[in-house]
């Protein structure tokens, strides 16, 4: 009898241990939590840093309470205040926030020992009212970043089935070195592209880059349809273009749009190929 009570206590002991264990791992998990981002969130990042717009407003003991009569405000409080007026509602692990303490580990306190990263970041003594401001520039940055990448992956889902070859991916990176440098990138956009080009178009680019790659001139593959949804998708002015080389015409376009469109192709490509290939 005794036997069996010492067996059956030590069974529920050990389950406590295990329903422990797992508490802790949940709770480290749920740290390390990683929500979709959303637009509202750099209207949450915009509002909390025109709560926290000057020295005189910053709560440098912050005990992660938010009273509703507070007048100063800890990077946590202003955060959470900043949710509330957006969305009329808040959650400690939402996107603002764990984008927020992902910028506080990887940004500005790299191999940080915070307990809780938030509240220990604004109560270092090291931490001055600059380094807050330089919180949000990150804070926004890391954030854009992040729709970005949401927006190519919902892209490459939402799209139709395209069958993308290595020829279509060696065309777009040709591109890429044809307009390599603002010098060689023509401005006013034609169809009639000259053989012996020192300047090109974006139409005429990709003209060339067939040409380097299969011989042909003609090609109208996937890299080229992957330029035009992006540039659907991602110009600020496509509601006015009536053909895809408009972009190549717009003044409001720089050398660094292009060069950002031109390597989101190939790193589309790349991502497509390898969905086809494992389907």
């Amino acid at each position: 009898m005794r036997l069996r009570v010492a067996l059956e206590i030590g069974l529920v002991a050990m389950l406590v241990s295990i329903a422990a264990i797992a508490g802790v791992a949940q709770s480290s998990d749920e740290s390390q939590s990683q929500p979709p981002v959303s637009k509202s969130d750099i209207a949450i990042v915009n509002k909390a840093r025109q709560i926290l717009d000057s020295p005189d407003k910053w709560n440098r003991a912050d005990n992660r309470i938010c009273p509703d009569s507070e007048t100063k405000f800890s990077l946590y409080c202003a955060l959470e205040e900043a949710t509330y007026e957006v969305t009329q509602d808040f959650a400690h692990r939402g996107a603002a926030m764990q984008e927020s303490r992902f910028v506080i580990d990887d940004d500005l306190a790299p191999n940080n020992h915070y307990h809780h990263r938030l509240m220990d970041y604004n109560n270092d003594p090291h931490t001055t009212f600059a380094d807050v401001q330089r919180f949000f520039d990150f804070l926004q940055a890391r954030i854009e970043g992040r729709l970005e990448e949401q927006e190519v992956v919902v892209g490459l889902v939402t799209e139709q089935p395209t069958t993308v070859s290595r020829t279509d991916i060696e065309i777009a990176k040709k591109v890429e070195t044809i307009l390599d440098s603002p010098e060689k990138w023509d401005r006013v956009s034609k169809t009639d592209c000259k053989a012996d080009a020192h300047t090109f178009t974006l139409y005429c680019a990709f003209q060339a880059a067939s040409i380097a790659v299969t011989g042909n001139p003609h090609y109208d593959g996937p890299a080229v349809t992957e330029v035009e949804q992006l540039i659907k998708r991602t110009a600020p002015n496509v509601e006015h273009y009536n053909a895809r080389m408009n972009y190549n015409n717009d003044p409001g376009v720089t050398f660094q749009d292009m060069q950002k469109l031109l390597k989101t192709v190939e790193t589309n490509l790349e991502k497509k190929m390898a969905l086809r290939s494992k389907q």
